[in-house]
């Protein structure tokens, strides 16, 4: 993977509290720890917090074209989205960045549908900017 991809840190959207964990690093970044459930089995699955990156560890066997269903590990809430899959029909689910805005990633296990929204794009991209240095000769706000 590239050295200019970002890591994005996410935290969940319901109790809003960080997603990240710091314990277990996935392409070189803290990655996303998250409860998953897949049919009757439960456990726990560590998404790669850089975008693009599609590296996940899990204590559970995830079989490719079952449909996850998130949940937070503090609030125990489940993550849902509002969106279907453009690709596959499965459920999106949303994240909320920790800067403002959402990523949104596909429930169905080896679909690889993500993508990130901000709802007001002047200040989410001012705080991502400023947050991680990027294209600050580019920009200009």
């Amino acid at each position: 993977m590239s050295k200019n991809l970002i890591s994005l840190k996410v935290k969940c959207p319901n109790c809003k509290r960080s997603l990240m964990d710091y314990t277990q690093y996935l392409n070189g970044k803290p990655s996303i720890k998250v409860h998953i459930k897949l049919g009757n089995s439960k456990g726990v699955i560590n998404l790669c917090s850089t975008y693009g990156c599609y590296e996940k560890l899990s204590n559970i066997e995830l079989t490719e074209g079952e449909i996850a269903r998130l949940f937070c590990p503090h609030c125990k809430n489940e993550m849902t989205g509002t969106t279907v899959c453009d690709d596959c029909d499965a459920a999106i689910i949303d994240l909320n960045l920790d800067k403002g805005g959402k990523v949104h990633v596909c429930s169905r296990i080896g679909c690889r549908k993500h993508f990130v929204s901000f709802e007001d794009i002047y200040d989410t991209l001012s705080n991502f900017y400023g947050t991680y240095n990027y294209g600050a000769r580019d920009v200009d706000f």
